[in-house]
């Protein structure tokens, strides 16, 4: 309360400086321009142009020049030519164009008394054609300002509506506009070409009146100042701030006055992470303090213990270390570990109270449950899910699928090679591809990587830690799934059965894995909410009329593609795949078992006599690229880092695909080393060391145990151990030595030890497959290396990060992620166990994952595969806190 009600700078001056950052920045207040670029692939990712963090949060983004009052993902956007930062001036500034248009300019920003002066001058006026289309646009967050108040003209008052309901208005396209790709143009086409009108219109807005945080004041000095509700397009919009720029000016031609509230001296509160599920007694316990720079901070922090009676008892007070600087913050470690005792607990600094965790030896025990009774069930597809009175989706894609009739690039990066792919050309139905496999993330449609990999880490789960786990009933004739409903049979093999049926239905057919099922259009890809009700379950005859049908068929063309483009990656992963399955589905299934098996080995041949080629033009939209920060679908069975390319869709049109991590058996940068590596490994575990795949283990072990594999798929050599010569272990021991003497430093780079999130995707994923991979090394060699990267990995992931001590884990742990970026979010919710990307940066230094907000991919996104490399990261923390001292 104090912090909220203290005077403010409203209208005074804020000395606001350019920095070395080349950003204007004073005490609670930053402007950031163009200090990232909108993405190649996904087009407007709502974090690029102008944008402003106050008091912590940042409140508003895509400040430029745009041609609709509120522009979805893959609208036309301005080029960026050039920016500079003036010291001497305190002034920021992008050289911008649409050369379509023959429109350039200038966007300037510049400090003011009380804030800052924006101004765009254009190099010669507007055409006629874009009169009345161009107009400076900057987006405020819906979770900040949605509820509050706004003022318009110092009288007229409203409040920000929770549920956008303007009227829409047609605002066709202009007729020298960039022709769009032929997707787009339908997609333009079936939404009718709307636009909604502004809800607040005048010379001076001011924005979360009633909120002391977010209190900011806009006046125009050229054209009124008009408020949208970009939520009327899509439910991921933003309430947009509009100026049209006038005909017949240059210089001047908007000029806008930003007046933040900045409470003084405004330092931002600590924030105390630590693990949202708790502690086992015997293991190391480290809060670390995320802390202004400026903040006055106590050298010591407590640990209370929550009593029976409610009230709290002081057990603990230790000092915190010396801050080291690391983005925009400074950190501290607070090591409590001397706390041992079995109870409730909360850490206590600065006035600020964390939630309550316990200290309990099961601690570990049901962290990883919900992502595979919840998160992996809810994703399946081709089955109907019910729990107890809730049916979260029916049957779905039963009506799959034709092969691509378009060859070349689509939409989200998918790419079909060819029009024809043995028996079947571009349009064909194809049989018996409407079972198994998961919906990808917070779409519906079947990636490869992803089910690949999900295959391999169940199976490795349910081997490794014997999960005999069962609260699911799984009929694959019956196409039902019911939770909570125990079928005697584990679920993660009934979860590696449901993969393997789609892997298997691809060699069937194709006699090869395939880049993956799809959506025909974009309007089918943005669904959101049930998948069985995007098509209509019937297969396409083109000889019936639009809205005819007959039998099992129908004349609606909304049979989702086949993409049936392959290349090495998928090929030898899909072997292993079919491999683990045939493992793990040995007493439970055993007639598919030995068909995965008999598949896995025919392909196995295959491959090694007529090896399979990279496609003409890429990898078919799912190459493992380089970049950093691997994707939540990291773990078991994905690189430590990079993602795969061409994947996303348009946020704003309501979906993307998210990066999938390729497994960590499959190769990535270029599939040149031991791309068959993973392939050899599951058939030599399935055939008990049969012929020629452990020879080929033996041949390519020299290769997994380098230190440039080491940190990426080395692990896995260890499951090779027993099938190879007693001198392997010595040879990996030497590897590990000289793994873990650089391992240190490199999680150094940032206060919580483990890989940093620098893409465009948060990290989540790098840090899961670090929990796994240390875990297999700690237990082939525990006096090399300590199970605490283990669990330092998964308090990360539970809660231990940057930005807020939200756990990842949606509905896991006390205070976690509810609102993500799943098929429900335009409901606002989440699916139990989905596992977020997590914080990225806001480049240059604000690290961002924001609690109250689903829409934004990057942070919220959970994939499938995240969610089965967490089941075997959750079962690793739980089996070390158990070992036997």
């Amino acid at each position: 309360m104090a912090l909220i009600s203290g005077q403010s700078l409203f209208g005074a001056d804020l000395a606001m400086r350019v920095t070395d950052k080349k950003t204007l920045d004073t005490q609670g207040f930053s402007v950031f321009l163009y200090d990232s670029t909108y993405h190649p692939v996904f087009v407007d990712q709502k974090n690029t142009a102008m944008e402003m963090i106050l008091h912590g949060q940042r409140i508003a983004t895509n400040g430029d020049v745009r041609l609709m009052p509120t522009p979805e993902q893959w609208d036309l956007v301005a080029t960026l030519k050039g920016r500079q930062a003036d010291k001497a001036n305190n002034r920021l500034t992008a050289s911008l164009a649409f050369p379509t248009f023959d429109l350039s300019y200038t966007l300037e920003v510049a400090a003011e008394p009380g804030g800052v002066k924006v101004t765009i001058n254009l190099d010669k006026p507007l055409s006629q054609k874009l009169a009345g289309r161009a107009g400076f646009n900057l987006e405020f967050l819906p979770s900040i300002y949605m509820g509050k108040a706004y003022l318009v003209d110092g009288t007229k008052a409203g409040i920000f509506p929770r549920t956008p309901d303007d009227p829409m208005v047609k605002v066709l396209p202009l007729t020298d506009e960039p022709k769009k790709a032929y997707y787009l143009e339908d997609w333009d086409k079936a939404k009718g070409y709307t636009q909604p009108l502004p809800f607040a219109e005048g010379k001076s807005i001011t924005l979360g009146v009633d909120d002391a945080l977010a209190r900011v004041n806009v006046k125009s000095d050229t054209a009124d100042l008009m408020l949208f509700d970009g939520r009327n397009r899509a439910q991921n919009g933003w309430f947009v701030l509009r100026s049209l720029i006038p005909s017949g000016k240059t210089t001047g031609a908007i000029v806008w006055h930003i007046r933040p509230d900045v409470i003084p001296n405004w330092t931002r509160p600590p924030m105390i992470a630590h693990s949202q599920v708790g502690y086992a007694p015997g293991f190391s316990k480290v809060a670390v303090l995320e802390l202004d720079p400026k903040f006055e901070a106590p050298k010591t922090a407590k640990v209370l213990r929550l009593m029976e009676n409610g009230s709290y008892k002081q057990v603990f007070e230790g000092p915190i270390t010396p801050s080291t600087p690391w983005l925009r913050y400074v950190y501290s470690k607070f090591d409590f570990t001397p706390v041992k005792d079995p109870g409730l607990y909360v850490i206590e600094y600065a006035d600020q109270r964390t939630a309550t965790f316990p200290i309990s030896k099961d601690a570990y025990a049901n962290v990883w449950q919900d992502s595979l009774d919840h998160h992996l069930a809810v994703q399946m597809d081709h089955v109907s899910v019910r729990e107890a009175y809730r049916v979260w989706h029916g049957a779905s894609h039963l009506d799959d699928g034709r092969l691509a009739p378009v060859v070349g690039e689509q939409f989200d990066g998918w790419n079909q090679a060819t029009a024809i792919d043995g028996k079947y050309k571009g349009g064909d139905h194809i049989p018996g591809m409407n079972v198994g496999g998961w919906y990808d993330a917070g779409d519906f449609d079947l990636e490869e990587p992803a089910q690949l990999s999900v295959i391999q880490s169940l199976a490795l789960a349910y081997r490794e830690f014997d999960l005999k786990y069962d609260e699911l009933t799984v009929d694959e004739g019956a196409r039902e799934v019911e939770m909570h409903r125990p079928d005697g049979v584990p679920d993660t093999v009934q979860q590696v059965k449901h993969g393997a049926l789609l892997i298997r239905a691809q060699f069937h057919n194709f006699g090869h894995a395939i880049r993956g099922t799809h959506e025909p259009d974009l309007r089918q890809y943005t669904h959101l909410g049930d998948g069985a009700s995007k098509t209509d379950g019937r297969i396409y005859d083109p000889q019936l009329g639009p809205n005819e049908v007959k039998g099992e068929y129908s004349g609606k063309p909304d049979d989702r593609w086949i993409f049936s483009t392959t290349n090495p990656f998928f090929q030898w992963n899909a072997i292993a795949a079919l491999a683990a399955a045939a493992d793990t589905l040995k007493g439970y299934d055993d007639a598919l078992a030995k068909d995965c098996l008999d598949t896995a080995i025919k392909a196995w041949n295959a491959e090694k006599a007529h090896p399979t080629q990279n496609p003409v033009g890429g990898l078919g939209g799912a190459a493992p690229a380089g970049g950093q920060g691997g994707a939540p679908g990291g773990g078991v069975l994905a690189a430590s880092q990079g993602t795969v390319s061409g994947s996303g869709a348009p946020a704003s049109s309501g979906t993307t695909s998210a990066p999938i991590a390729p497994p960590s058996g499959f190769d990535r940068g270029g599939f040149g080393v031991g791309q068959d590596w993973a392939a050899a490994l599951e058939l030599t575990i399935a055939t008990n060391g049969a012929e020629p795949y452990k020879s080929r283990l033996k041949e390519l072990f020299p290769q997994m145990i380098t230190p440039q594999q080491m940190g990426f798929r080395g692990w896995t050599a260890v499951r090779a151990l027993p099938y190879l010569d007693a001198s392997a272990k010595d040879q990996m021991r030497e590897a590990v030595k000289t793994y873990m003497a650089g391992l240190d430093k490199q999680l150094d780079a940032t206060p919580f030890g483990v890989p940093p999130s620098l893409g465009t995707w948060g990290g989540s994923g790098a840090v899961v497959d670090m929990a796994i991979r240390m875990y297999f090394l700690h237990k082939a060699f525990p006096d090399l290396v300590s199970s605490e990267y283990t669990l330092r990995a998964v308090n990360y992931i539970l809660g231990t990060h940057p930005v807020s001590s939200t756990s990842y884990v949606a509905g896991v742990g006390t205070v976690s992620k509810t609102k993500t970026y799943s098929n429900n979010r335009a409901d606002n919710a989440y699916i139990p166990g989905a596992v977020i990307p997590g914080y990225i940066i806001i480049k240059p230094d604000f690290p961002e994952c924001i609690d109250d907000f689903g829409f934004l991919w990057f942070e919220d996104e959970a994939v499938v595969a995240g969610s089965a490399s967490w089941v075997v990261a959750g079962n690793a923390a739980d089996a070390i806190t158990k070992e036997s001292k």
